[in-house]
C-alpha cells in the first residue's frame, strides 16, 4: 500500500468513527435515560419537551370521554409527586388503577400534564419467581 492510500484510509476511519461518536452522543442527549420519575418533571427544565416518564396510576383517577383516557400518575419512588395524563391512543388490556406504566408525550409544566402518544404498561408480577407449592407449604 502506497503513502496516499494509507493517508486516505486513515483520514476514511477517522470521520467513520467521528460520525459514529457524534451520533450515539446525540441519542443519549436526545433520550437519556430509559424512562425518568414523575418527581423529576418539577426539578428539571421540561415544560414544552418530549419526555417518557414512569409511574403508578392513582385509583380513582382513571376517566374516558370522547377525546380519550386521562389519569393521574405517582412517582414510582415513593415520593408524593403526582402528574396528569391524557392519552387518545389504543389503551392495553392490562391498564387500570395500581398498574405501573410508561407514557411518552409532551409536558406542560404550568398544566402538570403530559399529552401522552404513547402509553405502555408493565406488568412486574409476570416476571417475578414463584414458590413451588412445597415451599408454600413449609412454616
Amino acid at each position: 500500500m502506497n503513502r496516499k492510500a494509507r493517508i486516505r484510509l486513515i483520514v476514511a476511519t477517522v470521520v467513520i468513527v467521528a460520525v459514529f461518536a457524534a451520533g450515539v452522543v446525540y441519542l443519549v442527549s436526545r433520550e437519556g435515560a430509559y424512562y425518568r420519575q414523575v418527581s423529576d418533571l418539577s426539578r428539571q427544565d421540561l415544560n414544552g419537551k418530549q419526555v417518557k416518564v414512569a409511574g403508578r396510576v392513582v385509583g380513582g383517577s382513571v376517566s374516558h370521554d370522547a377525546a380519550g383516557l386521562h389519569f393521574a400518575l405517582q412517582d414510582l419512588s415513593g415520593k408524593p409527586d403526582v402528574v396528569r395524563v391524557d392519552y387518545a391512543g389504543q389503551v392495553p388490556g392490562t391498564f387500570g388503577a395500581g398498574v405501573d406504566v410508561v407514557v411518552t408525550g409532551t409536558y406542560t409544566a404550568g398544566q402538570g400534564l403530559i399529552a401522552a402518544g404513547q402509553l405502555q404498561t408493565k406488568c412486574p408480577s409476570k416476571y417475578q419467581s414463584q414458590a413451588s407449592p412445597r415451599a408454600q407449604s413449609t412454616p
